[in-house]
């Protein structure tokens, strides 16, 4: 048999299965969303919608029912993205890790984030991102 008629095995998993999350990237600025989206499928998770505001964050949550949701606080709309997960909260036990261009609303207690949370500055890294989701207890 020729080398080229042999055999191979081919992986799909990126990663192991028990580490494999599904994430709702609640985002409103469309690149950012697609960089989150693409970060997390080189992670080896999966990627729910994105939601780029609070209604569609709640009404993805409801029916995807993620393991963990990648969270803006500053949304497009009447509610922000500390508000849209007090809401989801309400209705389903998902962890939350914000994502925020504005450190000022954790230091300052601006806005009342569903706890346990993790926040993320914008700009985010790869490796921080990482970080967040494997210490996100499941």
């Amino acid at each position: 048999m020729k080398a080229s008629q042999t055999n191979r095995r081919f992986s799909t998993d990126i990663d192991s299965p028990s580490r494999s999350k599904r994430v709702l990237v609640v985002e409103d600025e469309w690149v950012v969303a697609r960089d989150l989206s693409d970060l997390l499928q080189r992670l080896g998770h999966v990627p729910v919608g994105p939601a780029a505001n609070s209604s569609d964050a709640i009404r993805l949550a409801s029916v995807e029912k993620p393991d963990l949701i990648l969270m803006d606080i500053q949304l497009d709309g009447s509610m922000n993205g500390a508000t849209a997960a007090a809401e989801i909260a309400r209705r389903l036990a998902v962890p939350v890790i914000y994502i925020t261009a504005n450190s000022h609303v954790f230091l300052n207690g601006d806005s009342e984030m569903v706890a346990p949370y993790i926040c993320i500055a914008k700009p985010f890294s790869e490796k921080g991102v990482s970080a967040a989701i494997e210490s996100v207890p499941l």
